[in-house]
């Protein structure tokens, strides 16, 4: 009665519960022995009534006969100081509802639901109480639902058991299959939703997926056991909060700390060796292919290498040195069953001098541990290796689970491995260790219970632009409305040497600007600076990253649009950082600082796209200008396609100069500066080229794998040469050779024939060992054009295309005949020797 006459009304088994501002409505119901809940906001209907329960191994299903045997209300207002995040408190206050269910019948048992309401969402979560009628148990479902009441845009990567590292993809929710969470969702009456998880102990993570082939009702998908079984446990057991954040605007959803809220408070008494610290490290250079992970030649992890990385970090006032690969058994990754050694370092690296190195300079080693996936060979050696950090002096490590699980069957997100990343922070947080995890379990705010769990991967990172298509701009600006509300993320950005690669093969998909901009927006405890440290030598640029912070007070998300463009602004003591990201589009935001003190004036120093930057040409070009700022100032921002921008504001001193840019002529620099932009290149533009070919009949003598058709037949004839993503405008032929003719129509002048070809090796796509050319006029007998033959060796480059061309004096033909032979078996030097080989062709140019 307490809840209908403080909370709401109740019939037939009904209640109601509000958030404490009461714009959330939760009504939970058992309607012919189902329990449901539904949820509104603002009184217009969210989600409608979706069902709660459990399928088990050898037990009867908890679905459909219960009965509500009590309730109870509670209120909670009780803010809590951060150890370190994107504020320094966080607000706490909830109402909760707890309903005790229990089962008809002769043999009833009971269950516990919990629902907490929150002025930007709701959690809910499944105790089972200790009984009689329930000791152990074996989850085969959890069939918890989500049934929205309209056709929501939608933001997700695909439901994946093993990895987080997809691009976003934006659909209808009725085009959805399965998805990994966080998943973000807006109305058709511009509401923001997010559905997620909170608190994931001891229980496997969850997916959504469409049952029943229902277009707008999603349900909990728990990756399972190798034997099928999603989550084994024993009574009393609480399952993780399913959360939903709401909110108004898609910014506020970034400024939600319901996650951590749902989360119980530090375990860890004494947090002071919790640092959160700005890093640099040898690893950009192995994915750049100068260094290698494992010893030889060019060993990265070397104890001279670590120390000139310590001198730069100390000269660049950074507090961290990450080394990869210094550890023994690097030679047996990505060949099946990873071993290393994480005590025994190899000959070239010495760690307790390089420990006591960075100590005398006061910079901290990060240490790093790569599983491989071998989650045995790890468990047997971790507390070993844990150890040993702690008494040379190293507390902070880095972790990575790349490659196929061992033992067979387990999932990287299963309840296994939940427990396993866990006992991880655990163990850590015994031996004073800061983590950061790669291929991790999703954050799901137990940061607030170990704060020693820092950052994580769990996203589709900046590696991605070193041997793949890449991160489009859109990507960048798609995290912090997505990945990013499920807690911190290690993108690892800083990339200033853009265009790395001299065959134009591969590159990073922004301004230098966006890349400054990324040390605001994509928030990180222990945030990277990413690049090798000789590109940023003598870059002024490198001064915004040594002055931002990585722990903040106060963060305010200015505006917003989901995968369009994001405006943030970050305060720690009494200085101010603005970061300022957008898509493929170039654009002008402008900014309101309203947010600064009165009667204090603030020097900014903008770090923008200049006027000649340009994002295929010239996209490391950047503006560095100072200007006098005060409270209500509204300031305009020009950002190229891929682009950013990047302020610092400090309270200005007494006598301050003011022959600085003002902000009329910063606005007005902006304005000129967009009026170039909108003329310059633009991401996803690809360059056309022009040759006989085009519109001519193509005859495959072999056809292409149908996974990578490209343009189909014509993709080879289109005059699009395509870029890096082989998946949509190359032809890849698995474990078979390439045979095309093309018929131009009439006798010709034809003088050069070529074709590109794409070589990652990383992907199992290696150049042709041979390719020829011929010409024929009646398109039975061809002859040979001259020969080129290509041996593919373990020396090759790797990533890059390679143009095979045949050039001669003009000769009359009419059909052409281009054939290209496949090793169909990797060879024995690859890392997956013996595996299918694939070649990938497009562009064949007649000239």
């Amino acid at each position: 009665m307490s809840i209908c006459f403080a909370f709401g009304v109740c019939a037939n088994d009904k209640y109601m519960i509000d958030s404490p501002d009461k714009r959330i409505k939760l009504t939970f119901s058992v309607k012919t022995g189902i329990a449901q809940y539904q949820v509104s906001y603002d009184r217009v209907e969210l989600i409608k009534p979706s069902t709660l329960g459990f399928k088990f191994q050898s037990q009867a299903n908890m679905l459909a006969n219960f009965v509500v045997e009590s309730t109870d209300v509670s209120e909670v207002n009780a803010p809590w100081k951060k150890v370190w995040g994107q504020t320094s408190t966080a607000e706490n206050h909830y109402r909760q509802l707890k309903v005790v269910l229990s089962e008809s019948g002769e043999f009833p048992r009971r269950l516990h639901l919990y629902f907490r309401l929150f002025n930007d969402g709701l959690g809910f979560r499944y105790e089972f109480p200790e009984q009689k009628n329930l000791t152990t148990f074996a989850i085969t479902s959890e069939e918890t639902e989500f049934a929205f009441t309209d056709n929501y845009t939608t933001w997700w990567t695909p439901g994946d058991y093993d990895s987080y590292e997809h691009l976003y993809k934006k659909t209808p929710l009725s085009q959805i299959t399965a998805v990994n969470t966080p998943i973000t969702m807006k109305d058709k009456n511009d509401v923001f939703l997010s559905i997620h998880e909170a608190a994931l102990t001891n229980y496997a993570g969850m997916t959504l997926i469409k049952k029943n082939g229902q277009a707008l009702r999603l349900t909990s998908d728990l990756v399972p056991w190798p034997d099928g079984i999603k989550v084994k446990g024993k009574a009393p057991f609480k399952t993780p909060w399913r959360t939903i954040q709401i909110a108004k605007r898609a910014a506020d959803l970034i400024e939600s700390n319901l996650i951590e809220n749902l989360n119980e408070p530090s375990v860890i008494t004494d947090s002071s060796w919790i640092k959160p610290m700005k890093y640099i490290g040898i690893w950009w250079g192995m994915h750049m292919r100068k260094y290698t992970w494992e010893s030889g030649p060019k060993h990265g992890a070397t104890t001279e290498n670590t120390k000139s990385y310590i001198d730069f970090a100390k000269q660049h006032g950074i507090g961290g040195v990450l080394v990869e690969g210094w550890n023994q058994g690097w030679e047996t990754w990505h060949t099946g069953h990873n071993v290393q050694d994480f005590t025994t370092a190899y000959d070239d690296f010495d760690l307790a001098e390089v420990v006591q190195y960075g100590r005398k300079n006061n910079i901290a080693l990060i240490g790093h541990h790569e599983t491989g996936g071998n989650i045995p060979m790890y468990e047997q050696q971790m507390e070993a290796a844990f150890k040993l950090y702690n008494e040379v002096g190293v507390h902070a490590i880095k972790t990575g689970y790349a490659g196929k699980m061992h033992p067979e069957g387990v999932f990287h997100h299963g309840q296994q491995m939940v427990n396993h990343y866990r006992r991880v922070v655990e163990l850590a947080a015994k031996y004073r260790i800061m983590v950061n995890a790669h291929e991790p379990i999703k954050p799901t705010g137990i940061r607030r219970t170990y704060p020693n769990m820092m950052t994580r991967e769990g996203g589709r990172g900046m590696e991605w632009n070193g041997w793949s298509e890449g991160n489009s701009p859109e990507h960048t600006v798609t995290l912090p409305f997505t990945r990013l509300l499920a807690g911190p993320m290690d993108y690892t950005p800083g990339i200033f040497n853009i265009q790395f690669d001299p065959h134009g093969q591969y590159r990073v998909h922004s301004t230098l600007a966006k890349q400054l901009a990324m040390f605001v927006v994509l928030y990180s405890p222990m945030q990277m600076a990413a690049d090798m440290i000789e590109n940023y030598h003598e870059q002024p640029a490198f001064k915004f990253i040594e002055e931002a912070p990585t722990s903040w007070d106060e963060t305010n998300v200015l505006q917003g649009e989901i995968g369009d463009f994001i405006t943030m602004a970050r305060r720690s003591g009494e200085q101010w950082f603005i970061g300022s990201m957008t898509d493929e589009h170039p654009r002008t935001v402008s900014v309101s600082l309203d947010f600064l003190e009165e009667d204090t004036s603030y020097i900014a120093w903008a770090y923008s796209d200049a006027m000649t930057t340009d994002f295929q040409d010239s996209p490391a070009d950047l503006e560095i200008n100072e200007l006098v700022v005060n409270k209500g100032d509204q300031l305009t921002i020009a950002m190229a396609s891929g682009g950013g921008h990047a302020f610092y504001l400090t309270p200005a001193k007494k006598g301050i100069d003011f022959q600085r840019l003002t902000v009329t002529q910063h606005n007005e620099l902006a304005r000129e500066k967009m009026l170039k932009f909108e003329q310059g290149k633009k991401y996803g533009e690809i360059t056309q080229v022009k040759h006989l070919a085009i519109n001519k009949t193509i005859r495959l003598l072999t056809q292409y794998d149908q996974g990578y058709i490209g343009g189909d037949n014509n993709a080879l004839i289109d005059g699009v040469k395509g870029g890096s993503d082989y998946k949509t405008l190359w032809q890849g032929y698995r474990k078979k050779d390439l045979s095309v003719v093309i018929d131009l129509g009439e006798l010709t002048h034809v003088s050069s024939i070529d074709i590109g070809f794409l070589q990652s090796i990383l992907h199992s796509i290696m150049l042709p060992t041979e390719v020829r050319f011929s010409q024929s006029e009646d398109g039975n007998n061809f002859t040979l054009l001259g020969k080129e033959s290509y041996e593919t060796k373990a020396n090759v480059p790797d990533y890059q295309q390679k143009k095979f061309q045949v050039a001669f004096t003009p000769k009359r033909m009419r059909y052409i005949k281009v054939t290209a032979k496949n090793m169909s078996t990797l060879p024995q030097w690859h890392i997956r020797p013996g595996q299918e080989a694939f070649i990938f062709a497009d562009e064949i140019i007649v000239k």
